[in-house]
């Protein structure tokens, strides 16, 4: 009797990046400690490289796979933001035959955990493609920060996770209308087929993994959640956020992109449901009024009130009709 093939291992897509600064490659040594202390060491690590400025620290990281065979190395000559590079791992990890994919960033910790509860799930249910946790945040030195001193929308999102967790099919329309995030990228595993069929937006180096995770609902993807194996969050204290706020230009500049990219993937996400039979183009079009709608409350509760006041405007012109019915189901005052 022949015994079926066993899938590859599974398969930790890290994007990384260098400047030369000296926590990048500590933080990454702690990533890739996280990865070699699972439960279940059938698994690969692919490091993808984002056009480091740093060729001593891209050496360090060429000599440590040098002599690890679980670790894995994809450079890219320019630098395009994580997003690119995840969709590099991730036909990294179909060329080994992973069955699925962790997504972690390069200075987040995996709980220990992970690929043995991914592996158990997705096993376990066929019609599963996604998996996801919530999170712990860490400061630098990998210490747990206070929930009440987290940045608003960190909070919110750690909360809602927490409280009221999305799953099944089509959780992308509550994620658009209700929700600011699915979770962080650190703490989602996919199916790597469904991973490589819906890429993530590789023009955009902020927002791109809730861009990704509404496309990946609306395409059909049934989502698993496990509050069991929650990632840590690094987010450097005192902060406002993580650094992504910062190389955007500020909080305004990133709440700006996070209505657009994000809108983009929304829409998107629409014509792939409309597709699938999901919703009407009418139905589609309430749904990215209620986004802007919903997008204008977060902000004004962060205190972007001027960004605030533009979607609001963008909602009334884009859907009067949705505008009249549903502005009063937001805190747009």
């Amino acid at each position: 009797m022949t015994l079926p093939a066993r899938p590859g291992p599974a398969a930790f897509v890290i994007p990384f990046w260098s400047d030369g600064a000296s926590h990048r490659l500590r933080f990454l040594r702690e990533a890739l400690d996280s990865v070699r202390a699972q439960s279940d060491p059938d698994l690969v690590a692919i490091v993808v490289d984002d056009g480091s400025q740093s060729e001593a620290d891209l050496a360090r990281l060429l000599d440590w796979a040098a002599v690890d065979e679980r670790l894995l190395v994809r450079r890219c000559t320019d630098n395009r933001g994580p997003g690119r590079c995840r969709n590099v791992g991730v036909e990294a990890a179909a060329e080994l035959g992973a069955p699925f994919v962790c997504f972690l960033d390069a200075d987040d910790l995996a709980h220990p955990d992970r690929v043995r509860t991914v592996r158990a799930v997705l096993d376990g249910d066929p019609d599963a493609d996604i998996v996801y946790s919530g999170f712990q945040v860490v400061d630098e030195g990998g210490e747990p920060v206070p929930h009440e001193q987290l940045v608003g929308g960190i909070r919110t999102l750690a909360e809602e996770i927490a409280q009221r967790p999305l799953a099944g099919y089509d959780c992308w329309i509550t994620l658009a209308v209700e929700r600011d995030n699915l979770t962080i990228p650190s703490a989602l595993s996919a199916r790597t087929a469904m991973a490589a069929a819906v890429p993530f937006p590789a023009a955009h180096r902020f927002h791109e993994d809730t861009h990704t995770w509404l496309r990946y609902s609306a395409s059909g993807a049934k989502v698993v959640h496990r509050p069991d194996i929650p990632s840590r969050y690094r987010v450097p204290q005192p902060g406002k956020g993580s650094e992504s706020r910062d190389r955007a230009g500020g909080t305004d500049a990133f709440n700006r992109l996070r209505a657009r990219i994000v809108g983009e993937g929304l829409a998107e996400a629409v014509a792939l449901a409309v597709r699938r039979g999901v919703v009407t183009p009418r139905e589609g079009l309430t749904i990215r009024t209620r986004f802007l709608l919903s997008v204008a409350s977060m902000l004004r509760q962060e205190g972007s009130t001027g960004i605030a006041r533009d979607l609001v405007d963008q909602a009334r012109r884009l859907s009067p009709r949705d505008y009249r019915d549903y502005h009063h189901c937001y805190r747009l005052e």
